[in-house]
């Protein structure tokens, strides 16, 4: 605990930083989550979106830069809307179960954790 608080105690949150380093490639997932909500069985669209990432790189660009022509020749069942994956912030947020990533999970997490030092 020493240690964590020396940390914490100094720690200055860069926000220009932190999203300075977010890449698209972290979505791969949320593609893969898009292609479960269209009747695509998991153990499918984990493949698929590896092959988006792949086909990124082979181009040069993004995960979040490929087209839905790009996508649709990956699987047939992309559409238009798949561009609604290509947000963090709904990324973050979808991801509300205990020990998630979402506002209100971190919040709990934190809450429970001064809870256990009282």
């Amino acid at each position: 605990i020493p240690i964590s608080t020396g940390v914490l105690s100094t720690l200055k949150p860069r926000p220009d930083k932190m999203v300075s380093g977010l890449a698209g490639e972290m979505l791969a997932t949320d593609l893969a989550d898009y292609l479960v909500r269209k009747g695509v069985p998991f153990r499918e669209t984990h493949h698929i979106a590896g092959e988006a990432v792949a086909l990124a790189e082979k181009k040069g660009c993004s995960l979040t830069d490929l087209t839905i022509t790009d996508l649709t020749s990956l699987h047939e069942k992309f559409e238009s809307d798949v561009e609604s994956v290509w947000s963090m912030q709904a990324s973050v947020e979808q991801r509300s179960a205990m020990g998630g990533t979402s506002k209100s999970a971190v919040l709990e997490q934190a809450k429970s954790l001064l809870e256990m030092i009282k």
